[in-house]
């Protein structure tokens, strides 16, 4: 099935197969690719293609809107090899463009079960012999995968040999038990998008959404959501172990011509990178399922106000012993939480929960309205002060640590503020924050991590890492941490040698870094030193004492930033210098390298600069070179991009990420720009304003190679450009 949306009914009506068989003959087909993105690591890893229809009278139909008739009949296979051949064809397009995604494409049932199915898909793939394993995925539904699984395993095996993933979509809608999910050799479930919509509000839905992911890891298959709406949502597939989805909050279908452009220019939610590297304790997963239980309690209530039937038997309703939260709150919770304060607070609450709701629902009964709303509004400030309990009890969890005690628990104080703000509203507290200080906190226990941001983040933003090496990563990222909180043991790499390898890099070594650890004798703390730290702070330890310290060397960071940073910036433009070109694009080399991302660079030069200078003065050949860099910086380039100062008259611009279809946009952009400022330029052969010539390259680079050959390739492209007559774009070939 070439597209499965769930979509509103049509307004065009119902068409006959026939109808659809003229659509194809006629040209009125079209594909639209929805983005795949791993949101642990940010990368797009693939799209689906989704049909549509551009009706002549009815304008764009979505597939729900015309697919469900035809299914059953001839037409949907037609419609299906077009789908493929089209699809594999955009796929070399995109290919010779620079950019690698593998596509996915709905089967349907018939097309599956269609004789020749085989054959036809094994000539479309001989029609492009240079496409790469793996271009192609083929999705079918759960339902359909069960009606013929012998048949449905041999077509899914002969595919696999060809280099064909397959994928079972809407998994969770049907009937497949155990034995057919090992029948049916499939590489990837996709979790239905009717689970994901009320995953942060129904118990039952996380409960299941969590089953299909233990699942998948059982059966080692892979898995991906669909429908993800908002990030949160995202961040609670990403803690459950689902890290690749797509929906709407992430991108919408949209045309093949849109996609590099889109993929150029994706980042991913600011959430979702902040907790990557943070994994959720699945022993405190019935403390999550129990909070949603809780929430599908109280709104039975409300809905049964608004005239819904009650879906909550009496002892549900009456008994705190009986309802879901009850049952968890005397059994899980009380074995896992039941010698922390902030559990035991939680039941003197529930247990008035449980008297408002009876109230409510007889007063409804009796027909006495404005008294029942009047109790709702109780109701749901009792929801909440539960809430908060719960996330208390998770704040409280992240102190009292599994093994030795490594904090001195201190009563919330109230100058603490936003740093006890319950876990609910963590979107908002720990969300991206412009213009604070960066702080890096780097711990193998995701609770001394929690503990540490929940004191620092009001002040700070905070970004974290349990592993050495991913914080060499992120330290030697596009956004430098402004300081460093390094735990000394930890596995595989240990601080010592994470600090030393930070301090090694002239990209990273003016970043302070404070140990903060267990290990304090003297020894320890030398080594420390050593090694380049600025402070070290040892466990168990006063919070108030590690936000002193941090804001102390904060400040001292603060005052030497501008010296550092003057001697990368060019004195002229503003812009950064030859230097700060140098260091960052080694940087951008490697973690390109490390992601197995494409790089871009552009090399810029001003035509006829010579002439320039001499109609017109080295007075005004300096403004017009500070003009142009402080055009290029304004240029709308993206997060990350690095605009520089080469030399002379020539500039670079380098593109971290990016395609080569993206970077001949944002260079053709430039130069449009540049010669939008129309300074007078009466010598230039070119045009009678400055112009500038570009030359732009795209490499994948690896961890073996360095950048020159993409300085050589952008540089020859530039040569190109000023031979072709100057004032234009030209790609490295």
């Amino acid at each position: 099935m070439p597209g499965n949306e769930s979509l509103s009914p049509a307004s065009a009506g119902d068409f006959p197969a026939a109808r659809l068989e003229q659509a194809l003959a006629a040209g009125e087909l079209r594909l639209h690719y929805q983005p795949k993105v791993n949101m642990r690591s940010g990368q797009v890893v693939g799209m689906e293609a989704l049909l549509r229809w551009q009706h002549p009278e009815y304008g764009l139909l979505l597939p729900g809107q015309f697919l469900p008739r035809i299914e059953p009949h001839d037409p949907i296979v037609a419609i299906g090899n077009w789908v493929i051949d089209q699809v594999l064809a955009q796929i070399r397009v995109w290919r010779i463009a620079g950019l690698t995604l593998c596509v996915s494409v709905n089967l349907a049932m018939k097309q599956l079960q269609h004789s020749d199915f085989l054959t036809r898909l094994r000539a479309s793939l001989d029609t492009y012999p240079d496409l790469p394993q793996q271009s192609l995925e083929l999705e079918i539904l759960e339902s359909t995968a069960l009606e013929d699984t012998q048949h449905v395993r041999a077509a899914i095996e002969t595919c696999r040999d060809w280099g064909i993933g397959f994928a079972l979509d809407d998994f969770g809608t049907g009937y497949a038990s155990l034995s057919h999910l090992r029948a049916i050799p499939v590489d990837v479930l996709k979790i239905d998008r009717s689970f994901i919509a009320d995953l942060l509000e129904d118990g039952d839905d996380l409960i299941l959404v969590e089953a299909v992911i233990g699942l998948a890891k059982a059966f080692r298959r892979g898995v991906i959501a669909e429908g993800v709406e908002t990030a949160e949502q995202g961040l609670m597939l990403m803690r459950l172990g689902c890290d690749i989805a797509q929906g709407f909050g992430i991108g919408h279908p949209m045309p093949a011509a849109e996609v590099p452009g889109w993929v150029a220019q994706y980042h991913p939610d600011a959430q979702w990178s902040l907790w990557a590297d943070i994994p959720w304790e699945m022993e405190d997963f019935p403390l999550l399922v129990a909070k949603y239980d809780h929430i599908g309690w109280v709104r039975c209530v409300l809905d049964h106000l608004d005239g819904d039937d009650l879906q909550l038997a009496q002892t549900q309703l009456g008994d705190h012993h009986q309802c879901r939260f009850g049952q968890w709150y005397d059994h899980q919770g009380l074995e896992r939480y039941g010698h922390l304060p902030t559990f035991r607070e939680l039941a003197p609450i529930h247990k008035v929960v449980h008297k408002l709701g009876p109230e409510i629902v007889r007063l409804h009964a009796r027909g006495e309205t404005a008294q029942a709303r009047a109790l709702a509004m109780e109701l749901l400030d009792t929801r909440d002060s539960i809430l908060e309990h719960l996330d208390d009890l998770q704040r409280s969890v992240a102190r009292e640590p599994t093994g030795p005690r490594l904090f001195r628990e201190k009563p919330a104080r109230a100058d603490q503020g936003e740093a006890h703000k319950p876990l609910h509203a963590e979107s908002r507290l720990l969300a991206h924050r412009r213009g604070k200080p960066l702080i890096l906190v780097v711990d193998d226990v995701p609770t001394n991590i929690e503990l540490l941001a929940g004191v620092l983040s009001p002040f700070y933003q905070i970004k974290f890492a349990t592993q050495g090496a991913r914080a060499l990563e992120l330290a030697d990222g596009p956004e430098k941490p402004d300081l460093i909180l390094l735990d000394v043991m930890m596995p595989g790499m240990d601080g010592y040698e994470v600090c030393r390898r930070l301090k090694e890099n002239p990209a990273t070594r003016g970043i302070p870094v404070i140990f903060v650890t267990a290990r304090s004798e003297a020894a320890d703390q030398t080594r420390g030193f050593n090694c380049g730290a600025v402070d070290y702070i040892a466990k168990p330890f006063e919070l108030p004492v590690v936000s002193a310290r941090v804001r102390t060397h904060l400040n001292l960071k603060l005052r030497t930033d501008p010296l550092e940073a003057q001697a990368s910036i060019d004195a002229l433009t503003g812009i950064p210098n030859r230097r700060r070109f140098d260091e960052t694009i080694r940087q951008e080399w490697r973690r390109a390298a490390r992601n197995l991302m494409p790089m871009s660079l552009l090399m810029i030069d001003v035509d006829h600069f010579k002439a320039y200078n001499d109609r017109y003065g080295h007075g005004a050949g300096d403004e017009c070179l500070r003009q142009v860099g402080i055009a290029l910086s304004a240029s709308q380039l993206r997060p990350g991009d690095l605009v520089a100062r080469y030399g002379g008259e020539e500039f670079a611009v380098i593109l971290p990420g990016c395609h080569s279809a993206g970077a001949h946009t944002i260079a053709e952009r430039v130069r449009q720009i540049i010669e939008s400022l129309g300074m007078e330029h009466d010598d230039s052969p070119v045009a009678p304003c400055v112009t500038i010539s570009l030359g732009c390259a795209t490499l994948k680079p690896s961890m073996d190679g360095d950048p020159s050959e993409l300085f050589l390739n952008a540089d020859a492209a530039l040569y190109q450009a000023k031979q072709q007559g100057r004032n234009r774009v030209v790609v490295a070939g």
